[in-house]
């Protein structure tokens, strides 16, 4: 395995046509077929139909109407008893969006305990999670893909399957003059159903593309949210008089976000594997079959890039053209994240007609308005179930 390290030769490497995905190898029964799996051509007509989906217009109104909604609905409980856990919390408003994109139906209606559902869902998605991502994980691998088989199967049954048959029900009224395009519903499930015969996906694909939005958006933006309220908590312990801005001025609380999210990469290492002889720009062979390890971390901390204190938190850092402040945490080139700007937003610079702050930014500034802070009698701890760098606890008080 050959280890990039640098800023310059990973970006190089996530450019890489002749470099395909090995992230998912040890959890492929979960991730074959899915767009992040993707190689080539194949990887390019998925890219350019789900792009239909992922459009700005889009974006904005999850974040001027969606994104909102959802986190007033998670946080009122915890608000008015005074406290709560940062990470449920964040997963369960980034599951709730991610579902959204995803296109899965929460079921409801007389006798349907909402809560007891979702909860449901949330344990399919964390079973998921860690099976695609089992490389990364401690205990039994083994018997983590098996349970993530299982999961996967459950998901089908208790939510996928009936999600399918509405939006299809959806479909075939728009195709006989009975409904607008505007009905139709926003989301990744909707967009393959209209499109599975021209791409030819057959159901087990289309199943698995739906299941992995779910957890890989909740999973990756509950943590950046929980990292980014630990480092914005720790600068207002020295800076107390920085709180009003942070509560009220989204685009400084959305620098704060990027910095961190630079900091902590949701994938601290990508694994690609050469399909060919190459070279790098900087002249580093790599052979064929060779796997390509891209410290996206130690990369987002070249000193080269970021200066000389990279490893530092500091939302004011000056970059270079070119260099995103979240450094390569979304990935770079035809496999960056589809999810990034619901997730991150862009910058102001960047902005065409609205700033999109990002859900992270938005969720942090409505728990610091509601007066979030790390609870004194019950200190966070790290996750010990991972080798990521994760929190396992963050209990907050609010008020």
């Amino acid at each position: 395995m050959i280890t990039l390290t640098t800023y310059q030769e990973a970006r190089d490497a996530f450019r890489r046509r002749d470099f395909r995905q090995a992230l998912y190898d040890d959890g492929h029964h979960l991730m074959r077929g899915v767009i992040v799996n993707l190689h080539g051509d194949e990887h390019i007509a998925r890219r350019r139909l789900e792009n239909r989906l992922f459009r700005r217009d889009t974006f904005t109104w999850y974040e001027r109407d969606r994104i909102p909604r959802i986190i007033d609905a998670v946080l009122a409980g915890p608000i008015a008893a005074g406290r709560g856990d940062l990470l449920p919390l964040a997963r369960r408003t980034m599951t709730t969006l991610s579902i959204d994109v995803a296109g899965v139906d929460i079921p409801a209606g007389s006798g349907v305990d909402a809560q007891q559902v979702f909860d449901r869902l949330a344990e399919l998605m964390e079973r998921l999670a860690r099976a695609s991502t089992v490389a990364h994980a401690t205990g039994d691998k083994q018997q983590i893909i098996d349970d993530g088989d299982m999961a996967l199967r459950a998901f089908s049954t208790e939510f996928f399957e009936p999600s399918l048959a509405r939006r299809m029900a959806l479909v075939e009224k728009l195709e006989v003059g009975e409904l607008e395009e505007a009905e139709l519903p926003r989301d990744v499930l909707t967009t393959l159903i209209r499109n599975s015969d021209r791409l030819e996906l057959d159901p087990e694909t289309v199943l698995r593309e739906v299941a992995y939005f779910p957890w890989v958006g909740s999973h990756s933006t509950s943590a950046q949210l929980v990292h980014a309220m630990h480092h914005i908590f720790v600068h207002l312990e020295h800076n107390p008089a920085h709180r009003s801005a942070l509560e009220h001025d989204d685009t400084l609380r959305q620098r704060f976000v990027h910095e961190s999210m630079r900091l902590h990469p949701a994938s601290p290492v990508a694994l690609r594997r050469a399909t060919e002889d190459t070279a790098l720009k900087s002249g580093r062979a790599i052979p064929a079959g060779e796997t390509v390890a891209i410290d996206v971390e130690a990369a987002n901390r070249d000193r080269e890039v970021f200066g000389h204190h990279a490893d530092a938190f500091d939302p004011e850092r000056t970059l270079a053209d070119g260099v995103a402040p979240w450094g390569l945490s979304f990935g770079y080139g035809t496999h960056a994240c589809l999810g990034q700007e619901i997730a991150g937003g862009i910058e102001p610079a960047d902005a065409i007609q609205h700033h999109l702050v990002g859900a992270v930014a938005l969720m942090a500034g409505a728990m610091l308005r509601a007066g979030a802070r790390p609870d004194p009698s019950d200190p966070a701890i790290n996750d010990t179930n991972t080798t990521r760098k994760m929190w396992g606890r963050y209990p907050v008080v609010f008020g």
